[in-house]
């Protein structure tokens, strides 16, 4: 994925509920955020309007590979191959969508967040970016976990199928290093084979 999953779905969720960038600020100058990833030092219930907050709770691995490719460039009529090493991950991840408000907006919205994960926008998403989200969610009512500060928290948990790739380049049959060994006087030496 070229973007991380969270920011997919903080954006996802701003245009499907059609939500500002942020709130403006507080008087100690902090933004007020709308939709975030969380855990980011990002200071919540700030505002009466609704929050909302992206995290990934866990990750199962289900294929880890490596594969190795050349691309050959030519320059002046002088080839030049590099070779490089491709390792993906798939992983299925159950992510978390919390809906904050110290208002009632979080209890009438948040209904709509889990509309949005079927939206034509996620599935545009989903081509775009290469994931896949489940049709199937929970939703839990967290609120009065944050004792007297009578916040309305609702949260949706979900899975999603991600795959992640990092290409880079290695010396692949380039350059190496060999042992020999002297089978008279059993003496190694250490050298490199240079292409």
């Amino acid at each position: 994925m070229i973007k991380p999953i969270e920011k997919i779905f903080v954006d996802l969720i701003q245009k499907s509920l059609d939500l500002p960038d942020n709130y403006g600020t507080d008087r100690e100058g902090n933004v007020i955020p709308c939709v975030c990833i969380k855990s980011q030092n990002i200071k919540l219930y700030n505002t009466p309007h609704i929050q909302i907050t992206v995290s990934t709770v866990s990750s199962n691995t289900f294929a880890n590979r490596k594969e190795y490719f050349e691309e050959t460039i030519t320059e002046n009529n002088i080839e030049k191959t590099t070779y490089y090493e491709r390792l993906m991950v798939n992983e299925q991840r159950a992510m978390q969508i919390d809906v904050y408000s110290k208002n009632n907006e979080a209890r009438e919205r948040f209904w709509e967040v889990q509309a949005a994960l079927t939206s034509t926008l996620a599935e545009q998403l989903q081509d775009k970016y290469q994931f896949r989200i489940s049709k199937m969610s929970n939703s839990f009512n967290l609120s009065g976990l944050e004792g007297g500060s009578d916040i309305n928290r609702f949260s949706i948990r979900f899975n999603c199928l991600t795959w992640q790739e990092k290409v880079t380049p290695v010396d692949y049959y380039n350059i190496f290093q060999t042992t020999a060994q002297n089978t008279n006087t059993n003496i190694f030496a250490d050298f490199t084979i240079q292409e």
